[in-house]
């Protein structure tokens, strides 16, 4: 269907001057109007974690003891694995506009890059890869909008997932709850004239030139596949610590793993914050409603936002770590033909 060949029209003129985010042509008191309110946001987020945290002192630090050693590191495992799922995403997506990288290097870029989200305001993780993903000819450009789409692709597929725990929240949030139900629903954008024209609507907003061709069909499909089965990981990641707390069945692996990903979306969506910290929290709590209180389901969101953390920087490293390697050992292979 698609010329092996393809080349977009979204790598001309890549390297001029580009068009100054909004952020850099407000007036610099407005600037500052918004970076005073950004850090009050997150310190009043941050704020109200501890609160919660110690109301509910007890049963946290009763639930943290409970943790086994070898439940954390089968839920560390568990994380690790779903974050380098994620990368075969962004390879995809890159993919689907005709750019093919190995793995090691869409890892590099991708993992790497994703450190940002823990600086206020995600969109340093956009910043990161962009400029990470230069090293390897890919133009600004398209690395971000393969950015974009591996984000978008990403929160739809959480989304439908949602619909997972609709019932759950519903007991804390109301009938508004059941509105998950429809998240399937937006599984049409990811069909590739739909994606195509979503694409083309982002680069229009960015004065960037438009892609001549629909993205690829089966990159596509591929990406969707191992978005949901990074999902599944990070579900089995909060449903193995689950287990202090209540005996583990299927049904439990549904509800974690569907209030994980709608978690994680409500995070990414509030990017104003770092890396979603406090909305990610709120969320699990209410949709581990059917297996744990309170302050016991707050003390697993707490731990898995710390697996997280550990699991980002680790595999960022990994990642570096064997893009080094392969150069050298290239290297030192073309010394010894010499």
């Amino acid at each position: 269907m698609f010329d092996a060949d393809i080349h977009y029209d979204l790598d001309v003129d890549d390297e001029s001057p580009s068009v100054a985010p909004a952020a850099t042509q407000r007036h610099p008191a407005v600037r500052r109007v918004f970076r005073v309110l950004r850090v009050f946001i997150v310190l009043a987020v941050v704020a109200a974690v501890v609160y919660a945290v110690n109301h509910e002192f007890h049963a946290v630090r009763a639930t943290i003891r409970a943790l086994s050693w070898k439940s954390l590191t089968a839920s560390l495992a568990a994380a690790v694995l779903g974050m380098f799922a994620t990368v075969k995403v962004w390879q995809h997506m890159l993919a689907s506009m005709g750019t093919h990288v190995r793995y090691r290097q869409a890892a590099q870029v991708n993992l790497v890059g994703q450190l940002g989200k823990y600086l206020p305001g995600s969109l340093w993780a956009f910043v990161l890869q962009t400029q990470l993903g230069k090293r390897y000819g890919i133009p600004r450009s398209r690395a971000l909008i393969t950015l974009l789409l591996s984000a978008g692709i990403t929160s739809v597929t959480a989304v439908s997932l949602g619909a997972l725990v609709a019932g759950p929240l519903s007991h804390r949030w109301g009938g508004a709850a059941w509105l998950l139900l429809a998240g399937p629903l937006a599984l049409v954008t990811v069909i590739p004239r739909v994606l195509t024209r979503i694409a083309n609507l982002a680069l229009r907003v960015l004065r960037r030139p438009q892609m001549t061709e629909q993205l690829r069909a089966g990159e596509i499909v591929r990406a969707v596949a191992w978005s949901y089965v990074s999902w599944l990981l990070f579900g089995l990641q909060l449903w193995v610590l689950t287990g202090s707390l209540a005996k583990q069945s299927l049904w439990g692996y549904v509800i974690t793993t569907g209030a994980f990903a709608f978690a994680m979306s409500a995070g990414f969506l509030t990017f104003i914050l770092p890396s979603g910290v406090g909305v990610r929290e709120a969320v699990i709590v209410a949709g581990l409603a059917p297996l744990a209180a309170a302050g016991p389901a707050l003390a697993i969101a707490l731990t898995s936002r710390l697996l997280f953390t550990i699991a980002d920087v680790g595999t960022a490293l990994t990642a570096v770590a064997a893009v080094r390697f392969s150069a050298h050992r290239h290297a030192v292979a073309h010394n010894q033909d010499l």
